[in-house]
């Protein structure tokens, strides 16, 4: 799989298979992308590469750092800084989103008032239940 921002000056490839698809409605998540949730795909990290450009990196709370692009602002990755050995990966940054679903919805204690989703997919308040 393939994917970039938006104006192109970033690219980047992953490897192997997704691991989760899953829809966040926190609120560094809503704050950083202007968006009322952001879909990730979660891959591991050794199978996702930058094959162009150099992505600005910030850190948007202690002990996450998120990637995007300086020039055009779209948001990449989120990532534990803690020797995570997974990174995800905003969904709709890839080039094709055929074959993507997310799976579940989490911190929908944060979701926004004026949302109404009836997508069934189970929905988590602060993170999904350990081994899910």
């Amino acid at each position: 799989m393939e994917g970039g921002c938006f104006c192109g000056a970033v690219r980047y490839a992953i490897q192997g298979a997704i691991a989760r698809t899953t829809n966040c409605h926190c609120l560094h998540c809503r704050k950083t992308s202007g968006a009322p949730f952001l879909t990730w795909i979660t891959v591991d990290s050794d199978r996702f590469r930058i094959v162009s450009g150099s992505p600005a990196r910030y850190a948007s709370r202690p002990g996450v750092v998120r990637q995007c692009c300086g020039s055009c602002g779209t948001q990449i990755t989120w990532q534990e800084t803690s020797g995570a050995d997974t990174i995800d990966v905003t969904a709709c940054s890839l080039d094709s989103v055929e074959g993507i679903a997310p799976q579940d919805h989490l911190w929908c204690d944060r979701m926004v008032p004026w949302l109404k989703l009836a997508d069934g997919l189970p929905r988590y308040g602060l993170k999904r239940p350990e081994g899910l």
